[in-house]
């Protein structure tokens, strides 16, 4: 046999398998549900608060300006430390010490943690976390933060408000297992892109293949959209959260009439006050 033939051929069986892995996905995700998912007229969430200068975000000011504002909900930047067991809140990675020990960036004066954010402001309020270090954590360190956050969420009375953001299914799952609502964050191509379809079509196989309650996309940009017309089809039913959305009167009012998009972030690391974009009042 001809290498062309063999080269042929496992074309072939490969084109089969993905196919039927395709079609397999699809059929498991027409029978979920989505019930518990975040679902208010209220779709317009703040990212890291209202703040004044970079060093305000994700501060317990931000947040709480956010609210003030009329947010029912905001994304929040955090990492889990196994030395000290505590969520600590803020954007990029921590640095290391002299000592090897992270050093994390301070808030208004000091450390600021999910444990102070939801004894201080979780009654009535919605929280996306975006989960910074989750890819790092053993199964073994995983299982240490659930319990800690299990014990956090209810003391603060925020459990069946946390959305949890993350890019490791295997360990997103786990969350979910343990009664956690949880967001598989993705980065499929740009809508027009040629090989956009495989991109989204292996991400439907993950999410049909743990047990995670809803997607994490960006959008992208006014003419080169990633959620756009062709990957909104493909998703069908799938909730999802859309963030970096253009600062755009009509594409907001598109979105947020979308059943679909259950949570919009609009700008890039901009604060920005959209709040009052909603999909109540309509028949």
């Amino acid at each position: 046999m001809s290498w062309k033939a063999i080269t042929l051929g496992t074309v072939l069986v490969i084109a089969i398998a993905w196919n039927a892995a395709v079609y397999f996905a699809d059929r498991q995700l027409e029978t979920k549900q989505y019930d518990g998912v975040y679902d208010s007229c209220h779709k317009v969430w703040s990212s890291r608060g209202l703040y004044d200068t970079k060093e305000e975000r994700n501060s317990l000011t931000a947040f709480r300006r956010a609210f003030d504002a009329g947010a029912h909900g905001v994304e929040v930047d955090f990492s889990y430390d196994t030395a000290t067991d505590r969520f600590i809140i803020g954007h990029g990675h921590p640095r290391k010490g002299p000592d090897g020990k992270p050093i994390y960036t301070e808030k208004e004066g000091g450390l600021f943690t999910l444990e102070v954010l939801f004894r201080e402001l979780g009654e009535g309020h919605a929280f996306w976390l975006d989960y910074k270090n989750l890819d790092h954590l053993s199964v073994e360190a995983t299982q240490k933060a659930i319990r800690r956050l299990e014990t956090i969420a209810i003391n603060g009375s925020v459990h069946d408000r946390l959305y949890i953001e993350g890019s490791n299914p295997l360990r997103l799952s786990l969350y979910t297992d343990a009664g956690f609502k949880t967001l598989l964050g993705t980065f499929p191509l740009p809508d027009g892109n040629p090989f956009a379809s495989i991109v989204v079509s292996a991400y439907k196989l993950l999410f049909a293949s743990f047990n995670i309650t809803g997607i994490a996309m960006n959008y992208g940009g006014i003419d080169k959209p990633i959620y756009g017309e062709n990957t909104q089809k493909q998703l069908g039913d799938l909730p999802v959260f859309v963030f970096h959305i253009p600062d755009d009167p009509s594409l907001l009012q598109q979105l947020v009439h979308d059943s679909h998009v259950r949570v919009m972030l609009v700008g890039r690391d901009i604060s920005i006050d959209r709040f009052a974009v909603t999909d109540c009042g309509r028949d």
